[in-house]
């Protein structure tokens, strides 16, 4: 998860920086680039995490510079979003209606299948199934006890899954690349607003305790610049590498903790449940598509179980429409990560720590 935002001294974070790992990285970057495939920057990366995490030599963490990623991507989003998304969003409240359906069964289903068929304990099964944001399922888990490591790790695998699922789907399906992503023109004059945007926004989120508040809490602030001062604080396309490549570093950094067989065994459960996720998730897409006016694209990839700055990415290359996309992963993070706790609490008749913030 990285290290709480600017909460290390900068000569401390860029000491204990290991070269050998980013140099493996930009090498699994340079693969993904060299086939010409969607993501590089983010998934070569990550792919050189898993793989290191197997052979039992983890990527180091990625301190501040995951939330800074993923603060720049909500950025760029908050910049893509304008009025008429947003009214056109809210004339659709079936979207809402179909995706607690679609929570409800999904996760329940991924619930059965850690605890029952896997063996997880209860905790750990509850809370590594409901694809809320990570950070925050993590902070609910261990109030209720689970193994963090093992639902950490559940939730990085699952997010590595669908990601790079989503890359090749739209590489094969639609013709996506590396060259296709992008957030329209940009200028160079604007970039230091949007680190300064990133920047505040990130501490300002994670003080009012913002679900997700890495991603979401800049996208808002953003949007909130986009809306009221009509400027869009686009990136350039270097800042978009840099906001890509430290998102893989975070991934690749959440590969750790836990051993080489239990990544293993862990990857394919969480290929599994992912598997099992598929029927649910094109069965509500397509009920949302016959009775909504919004094109199918956006659906598929606003009903993606987890990974809001990485889908987002994809959504831009296709031209999704992206209030849509974000929208429904906010309401999700936001659902899960209120009720699930409760919904565990009431089921189970379990009470969290006293000394949780949960």
């Amino acid at each position: 998860m990285g290290a709480p935002f600017l909460s290390r001294p900068p000569l401390t974070i860029v000491n204990n920086i290991r070269v050998a790992d980013h140099a493996m990285m930009l090498a699994g970057a340079a693969a993904w680039l060299f086939f010409d495939l969607p993501l590089a920057w983010l998934l070569g990366p990550a792919m050189i995490g898993l793989i290191l995490a197997i052979r039992s030599k983890p990527v180091g963490t990625d301190y501040v510079f995951g939330d800074c990623g993923r603060g720049l991507l909500g950025v760029a989003i908050g910049a893509s979003i304008t009025h008429n998304h947003i009214d056109w969003m809210l004339d659709h409240p079936a979207l809402g209606v179909g995706l607690v359906i679609y929570v409800a069964l999904g996760g329940g289903m991924g619930f059965l299948w850690l605890y029952r068929y896997c063996k997880w304990d209860r905790s750990s099964a509850w809370f590594a199934a409901f694809p809320g944001g990570m950070s925050e399922m993590i902070a609910s888990a261990e109030a209720f006890g689970a193994n963090i490591p093992k639902v950490a790790l559940s939730h990085s695998l699952r997010i590595f899954c669908l990601v790079c699922g989503a890359s090749f789907a739209s590489y094969f399906f639609a013709g996506v690349t590396t060259g296709s992503l992008g957030f329209g023109e940009a200028e160079w004059r604007l970039q230091p607003l949007v680190v300064l945007t990133m920047v505040v926004s990130i501490w300002g989120g994670r003080y009012l305790r913002i679900p997700a508040h890495s991603f979401m809490a800049p996208m808002f602030a953003s949007l909130m610049v986009n809306l009221v001062f009509e400027v869009q604080l686009r990136l350039t396309d270097l800042i978009l590498v840099f906001g890509q490549y430290f998102l893989g570093w975070s991934i690749a950094s959440r590969f750790k903790g836990v051993s080489k067989n239990e990544v293993v065994e862990i990857l394919k459960q969480v290929f599994v449940l992912l598997v099992l996720f598929l029927p649910i998730w094109g069965m509500m897409a397509l009920l949302l598509d016959r009775f909504t006016d919004i094109d199918l694209a956006s659906i598929i990839l606003g009903l993606a179980p987890g990974g809001q700055a990485e889908i987002a990415l994809i959504a831009m290359a296709l031209n999704a429409n992206l209030a849509v996309v974000m929208i429904l992963h906010m309401l999700r993070s936001l659902a899960i990560t209120v009720v699930g706790p409760i919904a565990f609490a009431l089921i189970t008749k379990s009470k969290p720590k006293r000394h949780s913030s949960v």
